[in-house]
């Protein structure tokens, strides 16, 4: 299960399981980190593990030079067909984010929808933070978007299940020594695929302080996806605002 990621974000799959995530909700999210943020038009944004492209898309839509990579051909394939539709141009590259560095320096650098804790150990989850700081722009932004750790073991939810067409897809979820294990099984007629997420849990603290440590100062936290104040035992989401 070390590269779970490989095969589950290859998968023709993965965006049937998470038709929930839609353009819609990147569109309403990417305004708050506007309105936040506040950058110029034009200026460059990178969006770490872009997956589809739904955030990468709309700041291009918005008139922003953006650039993002992702370790799926599959699901850049599918951002670069989007992009199309909407005839905007974005900079896409297949990479590791344990490996990639740019020469270019960026304004804003997103790191959304939990693309975060995928890996064996804390260097390599914490190593693209690190070298992120050496091509982010003075005053420039690194927003991380990233579950609460209190939340998720106080909610999780050990199984569920829900009909797409006529695809029967089952979640079941635990915790294994601070990892949150999914087994995500997909039936559909006479056929059942499984797949596997596992995501290692970081305190809040213990997050800030490794982007303290590299130079970023923490600008601003919020706890889901409407702008609302993070609350440690109430908020689903961890999303901090750092500046460098």
């Amino acid at each position: 299960m070390k590269s779970w990621y490989k095969e589950w974000f290859e998968s023709q799959d993965y965006l049937k399981v998470y038709n929930h995530r839609d353009f819609e909700e990147a569109q309403k999210f990417s305004d708050l980190i506007l309105s936040v943020t506040n950058i110029k038009k034009g200026s460059r944004i990178l969006d770490a593990a872009c997956g589809s492209g739904r955030h990468a898309i709309y700041f291009a839509l918005k008139g922003y030079d953006v650039y993002g990579f992702d370790l799926s051909r599959n699901l850049l394939n599918i951002a670069k067909e989007n992009s199309m539709l909407f005839n905007t141009k974005l900079n896409l590259i297949l990479a590791d984010i344990r490996k990639i560095c740019f020469n270019s320096n960026f304004d804003l650098i997103l790191n959304l929808f939990t693309s975060f804790g995928y890996f064996e150990t804390d260097e390599e989850n914490f190593s693209f933070i690190r070298r992120a700081y050496n091509f982010l722009n003075k005053n420039g932004y690194y927003v991380i978007d990233y579950f609460n750790k209190t939340y998720l073991e106080n909610n999780l939810v050990p199984q569920s299940e829900k009909m797409i067409d006529d695809t029967k897809i089952i979640e079941k979820r635990k915790i294994v020594e601070d990892r949150v294990i999914k087994e995500i099984i997909i039936k559909s007629n006479e056929s059942e695929k499984r797949y596997f997420e596992s995501v290692k849990l970081y305190e809040p603290e213990r997050i800030i302080n490794e982007f303290k440590t590299t130079g970023y100062r923490l600008f601003k936290m919020w706890g889901d996806y409407d702008g609302h104040d993070f609350s440690k035992n109430v908020s689903p989401r961890i999303i901090l605002f750092f500046q460098k």
